[in-house]
């Protein structure tokens, strides 16, 4: 299961950067949830319209599906002057297997004392094959021992070798094994790899920044206009908390880790804004091309 979000405008300073890769992992997050398997491409008016909710401004979203264009994630289609964009069919799988981990109902906790690595090397005259591979290795809940050695105490087996043969990595090796001793400095390693203080201050930054929203969500409170804003937005950041959390069972984990709470909260709060977020959304969408850059006052 890969990150497509990892795909997308890599890390770079400066606030025009920041906005692009903002708006790109907005529109992916946007059509993972709301865009089904099988509609119709989306006219890029309506596109358009659905970003400027983020205050993204028309000229920059344009940009985006220009730019998702061209890094495969969305085709386009012409039909007279009527231009409309979908997920590639390869998009629509990653952000379907994406999912299903995102909205797991419960973490990986139970273990069966099992580890999988992956040893591989890269030519390092390619970094962007470095980047993906362990931007997906991450995702896959793997950690590096060393540079080029990852471990995971889940079953990845299947899961990675098919990663490998989507990157075209040939030179690698997957095992899967009980018998795995972790002398004093390679246990120090590991235990620095999966930064568990930072993860459990993410997950408590997760809480604080989204516990006002509980209450509302739950009581359907929130307009249709609001609950697409918030739950993408929450959608984001969980996806964001998962694609870095190696998911370790209880044993490697402090009594007070606060990642339980947190995703109880995000999948009852997200469920009780799919309804209104989704209503939104498909309004939005309808929005002609030619009315984009006016849809958001006149549609709130």
């Amino acid at each position: 299961m890969s990150d497509l979000h990892h795909a997308l405008e890599p890390p770079t300073d400066g606030a025009a950067a920041v906005g692009r890769a903002r708006a790109q992992r907005l529109l992916v997050t946007l059509l993972g949830d709301y865009w089904r398997a099988g509609h119709a491409p989306l006219p890029s008016g309506g596109l358009v319209a659905v970003l400027t909710e983020f205050d993204i401004a028309p000229a920059n979203a344009r940009a985006t599906l220009s730019r998702l264009t061209q890094r495969g994630v969305l085709e386009r289609t012409k039909e007279g002057r009527r231009t409309s964009y979908r997920l590639t069919e390869s998009a629509a799988q990653i952000l379907q297997r994406g999912g299903r981990r995102i909205f797991a109902s419960t973490d990986e906790s139970s273990w069966d004392g099992r580890w999988t690595l992956i040893a591989f090397t890269l030519p390092l005259d390619d970094a962007n094959q470095r980047r993906l591979l362990r931007a997906r290795l991450r995702w896959l809940t793997f950690s590096p021992l060393y540079d080029g050695t990852w471990v995971t105490p889940h079953d990845r087996f299947d899961e990675v070798r098919e990663q490998l043969s989507e990157l075209g990595v040939s030179d690698a090796v997957v095992l899967r094994a009980t018998d795995l001793d972790l002398l004093p400095g390679g246990r120090a390693r590991l235990e620095a790899a999966w930064r568990i203080d930072e993860l459990a201050a993410g997950y408590q930054s997760f809480l604080e920044r989204y516990r006002d929203l509980v209450r509302p969500a739950a009581a359907g409170e929130v307009s249709p206009a609001q609950a697409l804003v918030r739950r993408t937005e929450m959608v984001n950041d969980w996806r964001a908390l998962v694609g870095e959390d190696p998911d370790l069972p209880e044993m490697f984990l402090p009594a007070s880790f606060p990642r339980a709470q947190a995703r109880a909260m995000f999948l009852e709060t997200s469920a009780a804004l799919a309804r209104p977020a989704q209503q939104r959304f498909e309004e939005l969408v309808q929005t002609p091309d030619h009315a984009a850059d006016g849809a958001k006052s006149r549609l709130k």
